[in-house]
Protein backbone atom coordinates (compact mmCIF):
# COMPACT_ATOMS: atom_id res chain seq x y z
CA UNK A 1 0.00 0.00 0.00
CA UNK A 2 1.61 3.97 -1.12
CA UNK A 3 2.44 5.48 1.94
CA UNK A 4 1.59 9.28 2.05
CA UNK A 5 3.13 12.68 4.67
CA UNK A 6 0.03 12.95 6.84
CA UNK A 7 1.58 17.34 6.18
CA UNK A 8 1.98 17.36 2.51
CA UNK A 9 0.28 14.56 0.79
CA UNK A 10 3.07 13.51 -1.34
CA UNK A 11 3.77 9.72 -1.95
CA UNK A 12 6.69 8.47 0.51
CA UNK A 13 8.60 5.20 0.92
CA UNK A 14 6.77 3.13 3.95
CA UNK A 15 9.59 3.10 5.91
CA UNK A 16 10.31 6.87 6.20
CA UNK A 17 10.48 8.38 9.53
CA UNK A 18 10.70 11.75 7.49
CA UNK A 19 9.00 12.97 4.34
CA UNK A 20 11.58 14.03 1.94
CA UNK A 21 9.19 16.53 0.42
CA UNK A 22 8.42 19.10 3.70
CA UNK A 23 11.34 17.31 5.52
CA UNK A 24 8.70 16.59 8.74
CA UNK A 25 9.19 14.15 10.85
CA UNK A 26 6.82 10.65 11.06
CA UNK A 27 7.30 9.56 14.59
CA UNK A 28 5.00 10.36 17.22
CA UNK A 29 6.98 11.62 20.12
CA UNK A 30 5.38 12.19 23.68
CA UNK A 31 5.88 15.80 24.92
CA UNK A 32 8.37 15.73 27.92
CA UNK A 33 6.78 16.85 31.32
CA UNK A 34 9.08 17.74 34.10
CA UNK A 35 8.84 15.26 37.59
CA UNK A 36 6.20 15.61 40.07
CA UNK A 37 7.48 16.46 43.54
CA UNK A 38 5.86 15.76 47.12
CA UNK A 39 5.18 19.44 48.56
CA UNK A 40 7.61 19.80 51.56
CA UNK A 41 5.19 21.35 53.28
CA UNK A 42 3.40 18.23 53.73
CA UNK A 43 5.80 16.31 55.34
CA UNK A 44 5.81 17.60 58.79
CA UNK A 45 1.84 16.58 58.88
CA UNK A 46 2.17 13.45 57.53
CA UNK A 47 5.28 13.01 60.26
CA UNK A 48 2.63 13.85 62.82
CA UNK A 49 0.15 11.16 61.50
CA UNK A 50 2.43 8.55 62.03
CA UNK A 51 3.94 9.02 65.02
CA UNK A 52 -0.30 9.69 66.18
CA UNK A 53 -0.97 6.13 64.82
CA UNK A 54 2.38 4.12 66.26
CA UNK A 55 1.21 6.06 69.86
CA UNK A 56 -2.16 5.28 69.45
CA UNK A 57 -1.00 1.57 68.83
CA UNK A 58 1.55 1.63 71.54
CA UNK A 59 -1.05 2.74 74.21
CA UNK A 60 -3.38 0.54 72.82
CA UNK A 61 -1.01 -2.98 73.57
CA UNK A 62 -0.37 -1.58 76.76
CA UNK A 63 -3.99 -0.91 77.99
CA UNK A 64 -5.64 -4.11 76.07
CA UNK A 65 -6.47 -6.39 78.76
CA UNK A 66 -4.11 -9.05 79.25
CA UNK A 67 -3.55 -12.78 80.47
CA UNK A 68 -1.15 -13.82 82.94
CA UNK A 69 -0.64 -17.56 83.25
CA UNK A 70 1.53 -19.63 85.54
CA UNK A 71 2.23 -22.83 87.70
CA UNK A 72 2.85 -21.85 91.73
CA UNK A 73 4.41 -18.19 90.99
CA UNK A 74 3.50 -15.22 88.86
CA UNK A 75 4.58 -12.12 88.78
CA UNK A 76 1.46 -9.40 87.95
CA UNK A 77 2.53 -6.10 86.85
CA UNK A 78 -0.14 -3.35 88.81
CA UNK A 79 -0.09 0.21 87.83
CA UNK A 80 1.43 0.88 91.42
CA UNK A 81 3.78 -1.89 91.37
CA UNK A 82 4.29 -5.72 90.85
CA UNK A 83 2.95 -8.77 92.91
CA UNK A 84 4.76 -11.85 93.35
CA UNK A 85 1.59 -14.34 93.34
CA UNK A 86 2.43 -17.86 95.21
CA UNK A 87 0.51 -21.31 95.28
CA UNK A 88 1.27 -23.87 98.04
CA UNK A 89 -0.58 -25.95 100.77
CA UNK A 90 2.18 -25.34 103.79
CA UNK A 91 1.46 -22.19 106.51
CA UNK A 92 4.02 -19.57 106.28
CA UNK A 93 5.68 -20.52 103.37
CA UNK A 94 4.68 -17.31 101.63
CA UNK A 95 7.62 -17.42 99.48
CA UNK A 96 8.11 -21.42 98.14
CA UNK A 97 5.49 -22.27 95.24
CA UNK A 98 4.71 -25.65 94.69
CA UNK A 99 3.86 -25.86 91.10
CA UNK A 100 3.31 -29.88 91.92
CA UNK A 101 1.24 -31.30 95.29
CA UNK A 102 2.36 -34.62 95.72
CA UNK A 103 -0.16 -36.58 98.23
CA UNK A 104 0.12 -39.85 99.40
CA UNK A 105 -3.81 -41.62 99.95
CA UNK A 106 -3.49 -44.96 102.35
CA UNK A 107 -6.70 -46.57 103.94
CA UNK A 108 -8.67 -43.58 105.20
CA UNK A 109 -11.85 -42.33 103.02
CA UNK A 110 -11.31 -39.28 102.26
CA UNK A 111 -8.41 -36.82 102.38
CA UNK A 112 -8.25 -32.98 103.04
CA UNK A 113 -5.58 -30.47 102.20
CA UNK A 114 -5.72 -26.92 101.84
CA UNK A 115 -4.17 -24.56 99.18
CA UNK A 116 -3.13 -21.42 99.68
CA UNK A 117 -2.69 -17.79 97.65
CA UNK A 118 0.24 -15.66 99.02
CA UNK A 119 0.55 -12.40 97.52
CA UNK A 120 4.20 -10.69 97.79
CA UNK A 121 5.57 -7.31 96.92
CA UNK A 122 7.99 -8.47 93.82
CA UNK A 123 10.47 -6.00 94.91
CA UNK A 124 10.62 -5.90 99.07
CA UNK A 125 8.60 -9.49 99.24
CA UNK A 126 6.28 -7.96 101.97
CA UNK A 127 2.65 -8.87 102.33
CA UNK A 128 0.89 -7.09 99.82
CA UNK A 129 -2.25 -9.21 99.93
CA UNK A 130 -4.77 -6.20 100.69
CA UNK A 131 -3.54 -3.89 98.33
CA UNK A 132 -3.91 -6.79 95.35
CA UNK A 133 -7.84 -7.76 96.64
CA UNK A 134 -8.22 -4.37 96.06
CA UNK A 135 -7.85 -5.01 92.39
CA UNK A 136 -9.38 -7.76 92.15
CA UNK A 137 -13.38 -8.07 90.67
CA UNK A 138 -13.45 -12.31 91.47
CA UNK A 139 -11.68 -15.08 91.79
CA UNK A 140 -12.69 -18.99 91.20
CA UNK A 141 -11.33 -22.54 91.40
CA UNK A 142 -11.25 -24.46 88.40
CA UNK A 143 -10.65 -27.86 88.60
CA UNK A 144 -8.85 -29.59 85.66
CA UNK A 145 -9.24 -33.26 85.88
CA UNK A 146 -10.44 -36.66 83.38
CA UNK A 147 -14.19 -37.04 82.94
CA UNK A 148 -16.01 -39.49 84.49
CA UNK A 149 -13.94 -40.70 87.84
CA UNK A 150 -16.09 -42.03 90.62
CA UNK A 151 -14.51 -39.42 92.86
CA UNK A 152 -13.63 -36.51 91.39
CA UNK A 153 -11.31 -33.83 92.93
CA UNK A 154 -13.18 -31.08 94.41
CA UNK A 155 -11.96 -27.66 96.15
CA UNK A 156 -14.43 -25.14 98.33
CA UNK A 157 -14.92 -21.25 97.63
CA UNK A 158 -11.52 -19.09 97.41
CA UNK A 159 -11.94 -17.26 101.33
CA UNK A 160 -9.87 -15.93 103.73
CA UNK A 161 -9.07 -18.55 106.32
CA UNK A 162 -8.67 -17.47 110.06
CA UNK A 163 -5.80 -20.21 110.97
CA UNK A 164 -3.74 -18.92 107.75
CA UNK A 165 -3.94 -15.17 108.12
CA UNK A 166 -0.85 -15.14 105.84
CA UNK A 167 -2.70 -16.33 103.10
CA UNK A 168 -4.85 -13.90 100.71
CA UNK A 169 -7.15 -16.35 100.23
CA UNK A 170 -7.60 -20.53 100.47
CA UNK A 171 -8.96 -23.30 99.45
CA UNK A 172 -9.44 -26.73 100.95
CA UNK A 173 -8.73 -29.57 98.11
CA UNK A 174 -11.22 -32.50 98.72
CA UNK A 175 -10.30 -35.95 97.71
CA UNK A 176 -10.26 -39.61 98.07
CA UNK A 177 -8.15 -42.94 97.06
CA UNK A 178 -10.48 -43.30 93.82
CA UNK A 179 -10.07 -39.85 92.68
CA UNK A 180 -7.56 -39.60 89.30
CA UNK A 181 -4.22 -39.61 89.73
CA UNK A 182 -3.60 -36.61 88.42
CA UNK A 183 -5.26 -32.95 88.36
CA UNK A 184 -4.98 -29.44 88.08
CA UNK A 185 -5.97 -26.68 90.69
CA UNK A 186 -6.57 -23.75 89.04
CA UNK A 187 -7.43 -20.19 90.31
CA UNK A 188 -8.99 -17.66 87.43
CA UNK A 189 -8.37 -14.37 88.83
CA UNK A 190 -10.60 -11.70 87.34
CA UNK A 191 -8.73 -8.06 87.59
CA UNK A 192 -10.84 -4.94 87.74
CA UNK A 193 -8.87 -3.58 84.75
CA UNK A 194 -9.97 -6.60 82.74
CA UNK A 195 -6.69 -8.80 82.99
CA UNK A 196 -7.23 -12.28 83.95
CA UNK A 197 -4.47 -14.38 86.05
CA UNK A 198 -4.75 -18.44 85.46
CA UNK A 199 -2.32 -19.76 88.50
CA UNK A 200 -2.38 -23.84 88.46
CA UNK A 201 -1.36 -25.82 90.95
CA UNK A 202 -1.07 -30.10 89.97
CA UNK A 203 -2.15 -32.57 92.45
CA UNK A 204 -0.52 -35.94 91.92
CA UNK A 205 -1.76 -38.80 94.42
CA UNK A 206 0.42 -41.48 95.27
CA UNK A 207 -1.75 -44.33 96.23
CA UNK A 208 0.07 -46.11 98.63
CA UNK A 209 0.12 -49.71 99.24
CA UNK A 210 -0.96 -51.40 102.39
CA UNK A 211 0.76 -53.63 104.42
CA UNK A 212 -1.18 -56.39 107.12
CA UNK A 213 0.44 -57.72 109.69
CA UNK A 214 -0.59 -59.69 112.87
CA UNK A 215 0.30 -62.85 115.15
CA UNK A 216 -0.73 -64.98 112.02
CA UNK A 217 2.01 -63.76 109.84
CA UNK A 218 3.94 -62.08 111.99
CA UNK A 219 5.71 -62.76 115.55
CA UNK A 220 4.46 -60.18 117.56
CA UNK A 221 4.71 -61.99 121.10
CA UNK A 222 7.63 -59.75 122.92
CA UNK A 223 9.11 -56.38 122.53
CA UNK A 224 11.96 -57.50 121.06
CA UNK A 225 9.90 -59.75 118.76
CA UNK A 226 7.48 -56.44 117.50
CA UNK A 227 11.08 -54.28 117.50
CA UNK A 228 12.59 -56.49 114.76
CA UNK A 229 9.60 -56.52 112.37
CA UNK A 230 9.44 -52.60 112.61
CA UNK A 231 12.96 -52.10 111.95
CA UNK A 232 12.46 -54.58 108.98
CA UNK A 233 9.67 -53.14 107.98
CA UNK A 234 11.62 -49.62 107.51
CA UNK A 235 14.67 -51.20 106.03
CA UNK A 236 12.13 -53.17 103.21
CA UNK A 237 9.49 -50.92 102.58
CA UNK A 238 8.58 -47.64 100.72
CA UNK A 239 8.66 -44.65 103.06
CA UNK A 240 4.99 -43.67 101.54
CA UNK A 241 3.43 -46.86 101.98
CA UNK A 242 0.75 -47.42 105.00
CA UNK A 243 1.61 -50.69 107.24
CA UNK A 244 -1.16 -52.00 109.69
CA UNK A 245 0.00 -54.67 112.87
CA UNK A 246 -2.71 -55.96 114.53
CA UNK A 247 -1.25 -56.51 117.90
CA UNK A 248 -2.23 -59.51 120.20
CA UNK A 249 -3.52 -58.64 123.89
CA UNK A 250 0.19 -59.00 125.51
CA UNK A 251 2.20 -56.82 127.89
CA UNK A 252 5.03 -55.24 125.95
CA UNK A 253 7.69 -54.41 128.62
CA UNK A 254 10.37 -52.70 126.83
CA UNK A 255 10.86 -49.44 124.75
CA UNK A 256 9.50 -49.50 120.81
CA UNK A 257 10.36 -47.20 118.40
CA UNK A 258 8.36 -46.42 115.91
CA UNK A 259 10.15 -45.07 112.43
CA UNK A 260 10.28 -45.50 108.24
CA UNK A 261 6.85 -45.84 106.54
CA UNK A 262 3.86 -44.68 108.84
CA UNK A 263 2.73 -48.24 111.21
CA UNK A 264 -0.62 -48.12 112.30
CA UNK A 265 -0.95 -50.23 116.13
CA UNK A 266 -4.19 -51.53 116.82
CA UNK A 267 -4.85 -53.09 120.34
CA UNK A 268 -6.51 -56.59 121.29
CA UNK A 269 -8.69 -57.94 123.53
CA UNK A 270 -8.25 -61.37 125.70
CA UNK A 271 -10.03 -62.13 129.00
CA UNK A 272 -6.62 -60.99 130.85
CA UNK A 273 -7.09 -57.35 129.52
CA UNK A 274 -5.88 -55.23 127.00
CA UNK A 275 -2.53 -54.50 124.58
CA UNK A 276 -0.12 -53.01 126.65
CA UNK A 277 3.02 -51.26 126.94
CA UNK A 278 4.73 -50.43 130.25
CA UNK A 279 7.92 -48.61 128.33
CA UNK A 280 6.81 -46.28 126.21
CA UNK A 281 6.73 -45.87 122.32
CA UNK A 282 8.89 -43.83 120.58
CA UNK A 283 7.81 -42.04 117.24
CA UNK A 284 10.41 -40.65 115.00
CA UNK A 285 10.11 -38.14 112.31
CA UNK A 286 9.73 -39.33 108.88
CA UNK A 287 6.91 -40.73 108.03
CA UNK A 288 4.68 -39.50 105.75
CA UNK A 289 1.36 -40.20 106.32
CA UNK A 290 -0.88 -40.07 109.94
CA UNK A 291 0.07 -43.04 112.20
CA UNK A 292 -2.80 -44.52 114.18
CA UNK A 293 -2.42 -46.01 117.35
CA UNK A 294 -6.06 -47.58 118.71
CA UNK A 295 -7.16 -49.80 121.55
CA UNK A 296 -4.17 -49.75 123.38
CA UNK A 297 -2.96 -48.95 127.24
CA UNK A 298 -0.14 -47.20 128.49
CA UNK A 299 0.73 -48.16 131.99
CA UNK A 300 3.68 -46.17 133.75
CA UNK A 301 5.71 -46.40 137.32
CA UNK A 302 4.96 -42.19 137.88
CA UNK A 303 8.18 -41.80 135.87
CA UNK A 304 8.80 -40.97 131.96
CA UNK A 305 6.94 -40.57 128.59
CA UNK A 306 3.94 -42.69 127.76
CA UNK A 307 4.28 -41.83 124.27
CA UNK A 308 6.86 -39.18 122.18
CA UNK A 309 5.61 -38.44 119.03
CA UNK A 310 7.65 -36.43 116.56
CA UNK A 311 5.81 -37.63 114.07
CA UNK A 312 2.31 -37.32 112.60
CA UNK A 313 0.25 -39.21 115.13
CA UNK A 314 -3.40 -39.76 116.09
CA UNK A 315 -4.15 -42.22 119.37
CA UNK A 316 -8.32 -43.41 119.97
CA UNK A 317 -9.66 -45.28 122.13
CA UNK A 318 -5.94 -45.39 124.53
CA UNK A 319 -5.46 -44.90 127.65
CA UNK A 320 -2.60 -43.41 129.90
CA UNK A 321 -2.19 -43.59 133.44
CA UNK A 322 0.88 -43.26 135.51
CA UNK A 323 3.58 -41.11 133.54
CA UNK A 324 5.05 -38.15 134.13
CA UNK A 325 3.97 -36.92 130.60
CA UNK A 326 1.44 -39.39 129.04
CA UNK A 327 1.75 -37.95 125.16
CA UNK A 328 4.15 -35.53 124.14
CA UNK A 329 3.97 -33.98 120.56
CA UNK A 330 7.12 -32.08 120.09
CA UNK A 331 9.59 -31.07 116.88
CA UNK A 332 7.98 -30.34 113.65
CA UNK A 333 4.47 -32.57 114.04
CA UNK A 334 0.81 -32.46 114.30
CA UNK A 335 -0.80 -35.21 116.84
CA UNK A 336 -4.30 -35.66 117.96
CA UNK A 337 -5.90 -37.36 120.52
CA UNK A 338 -9.87 -38.85 120.63
CA UNK A 339 -12.11 -41.21 123.22
CA UNK A 340 -8.94 -41.33 125.17
CA UNK A 341 -8.36 -41.25 129.23
CA UNK A 342 -5.61 -39.93 130.66
CA UNK A 343 -5.57 -40.42 134.27
CA UNK A 344 -3.02 -40.13 137.32
CA UNK A 345 -0.51 -38.18 134.82
CA UNK A 346 2.00 -35.68 135.58
CA UNK A 347 0.72 -34.03 132.52
CA UNK A 348 -1.75 -35.63 130.10
CA UNK A 349 -1.27 -34.06 126.84
CA UNK A 350 1.96 -31.79 126.49
CA UNK A 351 1.72 -29.96 122.98
CA UNK A 352 4.80 -27.89 122.16
CA UNK A 353 5.32 -28.22 118.19
CA UNK A 354 6.34 -25.65 115.01
CA UNK A 355 6.25 -25.42 111.95
CA UNK A 356 3.42 -28.24 110.55
CA UNK A 357 0.32 -27.86 108.87
CA UNK A 358 -2.55 -29.34 110.82
CA UNK A 359 -3.92 -32.42 110.46
CA UNK A 360 -7.35 -32.00 112.66
CA UNK A 361 -8.77 -29.84 115.36
CA UNK A 362 -10.59 -32.82 117.11
CA UNK A 363 -9.41 -33.87 120.94
CA UNK A 364 -13.00 -34.73 121.39
CA UNK A 365 -14.43 -37.45 123.75
CA UNK A 366 -10.85 -37.68 126.21
CA UNK A 367 -10.97 -37.90 129.87
CA UNK A 368 -8.55 -36.15 132.15
CA UNK A 369 -8.81 -37.29 135.54
CA UNK A 370 -5.80 -37.12 138.73
CA UNK A 371 -3.51 -35.42 136.63
CA UNK A 372 -1.27 -32.56 137.82
CA UNK A 373 -1.93 -30.62 134.87
CA UNK A 374 -4.79 -32.37 132.00
CA UNK A 375 -3.53 -30.22 128.90
CA UNK A 376 -0.09 -28.09 128.48
CA UNK A 377 -0.14 -26.28 125.27
CA UNK A 378 3.38 -24.98 125.03
CA UNK A 379 3.36 -24.62 121.33
CA UNK A 380 1.14 -25.24 118.70
CA UNK A 381 1.86 -24.34 115.43
CA UNK A 382 -1.50 -23.60 113.74
CA UNK A 383 -1.97 -20.38 115.93
CA UNK A 384 -5.24 -19.47 114.84
CA UNK A 385 -6.83 -22.76 114.72
CA UNK A 386 -9.66 -23.84 117.53
CA UNK A 387 -8.49 -26.75 119.17
CA UNK A 388 -11.92 -28.53 119.74
CA UNK A 389 -12.33 -30.20 123.02
CA UNK A 390 -16.06 -31.15 122.57
CA UNK A 391 -17.26 -34.14 125.18
CA UNK A 392 -14.09 -34.13 127.22
CA UNK A 393 -14.12 -34.54 130.73
CA UNK A 394 -11.83 -32.71 133.22
CA UNK A 395 -12.29 -33.87 137.01
CA UNK A 396 -9.84 -33.39 139.75
CA UNK A 397 -7.05 -32.48 137.39
CA UNK A 398 -4.28 -29.78 139.33
CA UNK A 399 -4.98 -27.83 136.46
CA UNK A 400 -6.78 -28.83 133.65
CA UNK A 401 -5.78 -26.62 130.67
CA UNK A 402 -2.24 -24.98 130.54
CA UNK A 403 -3.07 -22.47 127.42
CA UNK A 404 0.46 -20.53 127.59
CA UNK A 405 0.32 -19.59 124.19
CA UNK A 406 -2.88 -18.84 124.15
CA UNK A 407 -4.23 -21.22 121.72
CA UNK A 408 -7.58 -20.87 120.58
CA UNK A 409 -9.62 -23.55 122.34
CA UNK A 410 -13.28 -24.70 122.35
CA UNK A 411 -14.61 -25.73 125.55
CA UNK A 412 -18.07 -24.95 125.54
CA UNK A 413 -19.37 -28.68 125.32
CA UNK A 414 -16.80 -30.14 127.72
CA UNK A 415 -17.51 -30.97 131.08
CA UNK A 416 -15.36 -30.06 134.12
CA UNK A 417 -15.77 -31.20 137.35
Amino acid sequence: MEKKCPYCGSPIPAEASFCPHCAKSLNKRAQARPPRRLAWRLLPGLGLLLAAVLFAFAFYLYTRPKTYEGMGEITYAGSDGSYQLVLNHLLDHRYSPEPTLTANIGEEESYRTPCWLYVNESGTGADAADAFMEKVDSVKIEIQQPDGSLSPVRCSEPEPMDFNPEAALGTLVDFTRESPDLSRILWIISMKNGDTIRLGMDLSLYKVKIHNYSPENADLSDSQALQALIDQIAEEIDYRDAVNITLPAVTYTEPLILHGPSINLTGSESENGRTTFTAGIQMRDGASLISYLTGIDFKGDGTGVALSAAGRLWTKDCTFDGWKTALLVFGNVWANATDCSFTNNGIGIHYNSTDVSPSDSHFTGNIFTGNSTGVLLENVPAAELTLNFGQCLFENNGTDLDNQCQQPVDVSEALFR
